[in-house]
């Protein structure tokens, strides 16, 4: 089911040029989530100025970037440069169990706190942002990087523990206040955390990654033109926050938005400079939801070393290439995902491999391309039972059409409607062709059947399709031989259940000299038929006479009206 979504009022950020910022230093770099280059300066500066602080500079470096093991080795070399009331290494050393193991951990958080006589604003701060588990935007939403650490109600009692001690301490106020947000957010009290975060605002914190953070609470309330208009905030605040054009992407790809989407992960990924696979597997992935299938093909090809072997990669682009038709390329690639990941085939999958056999070209001779096409089509009826959002039967359906497969292609059709597709005018019309061409059968002798049920059922699809296209002559022409060719002769003459189309499709066609051409034959049964009619059932002779003179004038080389003509010529001189 398709939901209402919000409209969100504001446009994509299309700043090409962004601000050129100094370099940023480690906790920058942390915050916008570039771990690996935060890491590389924090150990350069703990190699070069051992103390107790770059000791535990480098471990929660590790620590933030989801490595508890690589973060205690630090912490424990730190442990020797600790003061004797200040054991920040060990506490570190401590939570890096707490996120691993809770209930082991207690134990040594207690004597953490013990030592240091519960008095120090920064271990009684490290160890509140611990029960925090550290919220970290993830692919749109936010979740604690450790899960299993997070406890509210202990977080929020060191924090609040952390703030009374912080006085003289001014320098931590802001982190503590944000980390209390983190924590009534886990608490679930999203006022209290928002108002938690603007405190941060207020005690210096960077507002870029507080505006980020009141976004995400937004987008947790499902508040989405708050989280945009927040984010916008972050950009605005510092250019170069990745974390927000990340978050901006996600959201814009959670409404269906792909464009933006695309627009924002290209953002996030200049100014992160993020390489990782999944960074840039995402990329590609929101720009074939856009419909720049040749920038999604593009950018796996320029980044194939860093992506690697993944064989999503193949699905993409075997998507886009159908998309862009180009379907050996599409094969290749599909045929390549299918063979490499056959547990992770979907029917997506079959739809486009399918689509793009059917789009092959250049083939020796009409038998080879008639055995592609029936694999391409094989894949469709593969695809079509799941697809929910695309009417993949009745691209079926053109194909049985086409190929004068009337059953199967009626059958496609009936299993749209089984399916819930609305049928389009082309399907009504391919439909009601469908059941007009199998009303004609032929019993064992082979002698001529007509099938009264086929010739109702093509009608009633062709009347659905006139109301759809009413200007289209051939839906008219066969409404009337529908209706003609269901009885016989005498009896649909008598009947009249033909005339009205017939007279539709002349009074269509008289004008265009082209269509006249192409309907010679059927507008001589158009004439006869309404000559008859008018003849043996209205009586009518001025009618009859009339409609006789437009189809000489019409049709002048036409034998049959030409006899009729000359008959009656004949018994008026006889008369």
């Amino acid at each position: 089911m398709k939901k209402q979504l919000i409209i969100l009022a504001a446009t994509a950020f299309s700043g090409s040029v962004l601000a050129q910022a100094p370099a940023p230093d480690a906790n920058t770099l942390m915050n916008s989530g570039r771990f690996d280059e935060a890491k590389q300066l924090l150990l350069q500066n703990a190699q070069q100025n051992p103390s107790m602080q770059t000791y535990f500079n480098a471990g929660y470096g590790y620590l933030r970037a989801g490595q508890p093991d690589s973060a205690r080795v630090w912490f424990e070399k730190g442990i020797a440069t600790d003061e004797k009331r200040v054991p920040l290494n060990e506490a570190g050393v401590a939570i890096t169990y707490l996120v691993q193991n809770p209930t082991s951990a207690e134990a040594r958080i207690e004597e953490v706190v013990k030592k240091s006589k519960g008095k120090n604003p920064d271990i009684l701060f490290r160890i509140g942002e611990a029960y925090t588990g550290y919220l970290t935007p993830d692919s749109g939403s936010i979740k604690p990087r450790y899960p299993k650490a997070v406890n509210a109600a202990k977080a929020i009692d060191y924090l609040n523990r952390a703030m009374e001690r912080a006085k003289k301490n001014e320098g931590i106020k802001a982190d503590v206040q944000l980390a209390l947000g983190d924590a009534y957010y886990l608490n679930r009290e999203a006022g209290t955390a928002v108002t938690r975060y603007e405190n941060a605002i207020e005690q210096g914190m960077d507002r870029s990654r507080v505006y980020q953070r009141i976004g995400d609470i937004y987008w947790q309330g499902r508040n989405l033109n708050l989280a945009v208009e927040n984010y916008k905030k972050a950009i605005e605040a510092n250019p170069n926050y990745a974390p927000a054009y990340n978050q901006l992407a996600e959201l814009y790809f959670l409404v269906k938005r792909y464009k933006d989407a695309s627009n924002y992960i290209d953002q996030y990924v200049k100014v992160a400079g993020d390489v990782r696979p999944e960074a840039l597997l995402r990329q590609a992935q929101f720009h074939f939801l856009a419909n720049d299938f040749q920038r999604a093909v593009n950018l796996i090809d320029s980044n194939r070393v860093s992506l690697g072997q993944n064989p999503i990669l193949y699905r993409i682009q075997g998507w886009a290439y159908s998309s862009l038709k180009e379907p050996q390329k599409a094969i290749e690639n599909l045929n390549t995902f299918i063979e490499k990941a056959p547990n992770k085939v979907m029917y997506d999958d079959y739809k486009y491999l399918g689509r793009a056999y059917l789009a092959k070209e250049g083939f020796a001779n009409d038998s080879l391309k008639a055995q592609n096409d029936s694999v391409g089509v094989a894949y469709l009826v593969k695809a079509a039972p799941s697809d929910t959002t695309e009417n993949l039967y009745s691209e079926i359906a053109r194909y049985y059409y086409r190929t004068k497969q009337h059953v199967e292609a009626v059958a496609a059709l009936d299993s749209a409607a089984k399916h819930g597709f609305k049928a389009d005018v082309q399907d009504l019309f391919r439909y009601g062709m469908s059941n007009y061409t199998l009303g004609f059968q032929r019993d064992t002798a082979g002698r001529l059947v007509r099938d009264t049920v086929r010739f109702a059922m093509a009608d009633s699809a062709l009347a659905l399709a006139q109301q759809g296209s009413p200007d289209y002559a051939p839906t008219v022409l066969y409404r009337a031989k529908a209706n003609y060719y269901a009885y016989p002769p005498e009896e649909a003459v008598q009947n009249g259940k033909a005339r009205p189309y017939f007279e539709q499709f002349i009074n269509m066609v008289a004008e265009k000299e082209e269509e006249r051409n192409r309907y010679k034959k059927d507008l001589a049964l158009a004439f006869k038929y309404l000559i008859s009619y008018n003849e043996l059932v209205t009586k009518d002779e001025n009618a009859r006479n009339e409609w006789l003179r437009r189809g000489r004038e019409l049709l002048p080389g036409n034998q049959d009206l030409a006899k009729i003509a000359t008959a009656e010529a004949t018994d008026t001189e006889e008369q």
